[in-house]
């Protein structure tokens, strides 16, 4: 048998998740309140990616009450053979379903945090490269979510819902299409964090000040963490069938878990850097402000910089954050172009 995480603990992590998401949400939505930004694509993304994960922590609670989630499958002490109890079939069918919720939470994750992106960074360069990044993450998430539907030899969805015996005579492709999603999802989330790093780095500031401003949009390398976890469970107990993988019921549950996980904390990752305008404690205060002094002209050169800034205007008509114009900013929230304030050119 695995180890896997017992009812109560799952019923604990699964309310911990949802009010923590909800919490979130409500404060990304009163910062945006505060700085009167509007609600954009990119709040509604991570709201949607949310939605999704209340119903896979509905999936969690009530497997839990159910006796299946959480629990661990019987082996016939003679012949270590599965024991196939009505459990067994529900714990399939609690995985098809996650597996479907879990491909459009992710998508609408990602491609909420890069058009939250595209709100602050406004470059000709970095517009193109999250463009390649949004379209990257649409074909990945489409792709995905048809192998999944159609993952039982491309027939007949109600195979998903059926007998864990019919899903593994049926469902062969299952195990490489979770495998490669596990390792794709972790490498888009890579590819979606470093996306601002060459731009901070740019920066005329100190080497410390870099790190600090990039550790503000690497909070989702927690998601990361546990996306990684997922692919382990998945490459080790699932497509490489070691003894455990007859445990049914506890890999499932470790399955189940840490994607929740991921997608919970990633949320919660998603809408930290927005909230600011709430936020009191004077040392934040101070690593934003160090931003607002930082993220300004490389060159100090009035003219040109005044038909840059002309011509690097956001498509929403916002002036977003240019790291490579001619004009001083002063950055008033992170995630938030519409609240920046130009101040007059420096003398050259």
């Amino acid at each position: 048998m695995v180890s896997s995480p017992t009812p109560p603990g799952i019923y604990t992590l699964a309310v911990i998740l949802i009010v923590a998401s909800a919490v979130a949400i409500a404060l990304r939505y009163k910062a945006r309140r505060i700085r009167a930004a509007p609600w954009k694509s990119d709040d509604w993304l991570v709201f949607s990616a949310m939605l999704f994960l209340w119903g896979l922590g509905i999936i969690l609670i009530y497997g839990a009450s159910q006796g299946t989630i959480g629990t661990h499958t019987k082996l016939n002490a003679d012949t270590g053979a599965v024991i196939v109890t009505p459990h067994e079939d529900q714990i399939s069918e609690f995985g098809g379903l996650s597996q479907i919720l879990t491909v459009i939470a992710l998508g609408a994750l990602k491609f909420g945090v890069v058009m939250f992106y595209r709100r602050i960074f406004i470059s000709a360069g970095f517009r193109t490269a999250s463009l390649i990044v949004l379209v990257l993450i649409t074909l990945w998430t489409v792709a995905f979510f048809f192998a999944t539907v159609l993952e039982c030899n491309g027939k007949n969805l109600n195979l998903l819902w059926k007998s864990i015996v019919t899903f593994k005579e049926q469902c062969q492709k299952y195990k490489t299409i979770q495998l490669a999603h596990c390792a794709t999802d972790v490498a888009t989330d890579l590819i979606v964090l470093s996306l601002p790093l060459p731009s901070i780095w740019k920066l005329r500031t100190s080497v410390q000040q870099k790190i600090v401003i990039s550790l503000i949009f690497l909070i989702g390398f927690l998601s990361v963490a546990a996306g990684t976890a997922r692919l382990v469970i998945v490459a080790t107990n699932i497509v490489e069938t070691t003894a455990g993988a007859r445990d049914v019921r506890g890999v499932e549950t470790n399955v189940l878990v840490w994607t929740y996980v991921e997608v919970g904390v990633g949320i919660v990752a998603a809408c930290l850097p927005t909230l600011k305008p709430i936020l009191d404690d004077r040392s934040i205060d101070s690593v934003v402000a160090s931003v607002r002094s930082k993220i300004s002209l490389q060159t100090l050169d009035s003219k040109s910089g005044h038909s840059k800034n002309s011509k690097n205007k956001a498509p929403d008509g916002s002036n977003g954050l240019e790291l490579a114009s001619n004009q001083n900013h002063t950055y008033n929230e992170i995630g938030d172009p519409d609240s920046i304030q130009k101040t007059p050119a420096l003398p050259v």
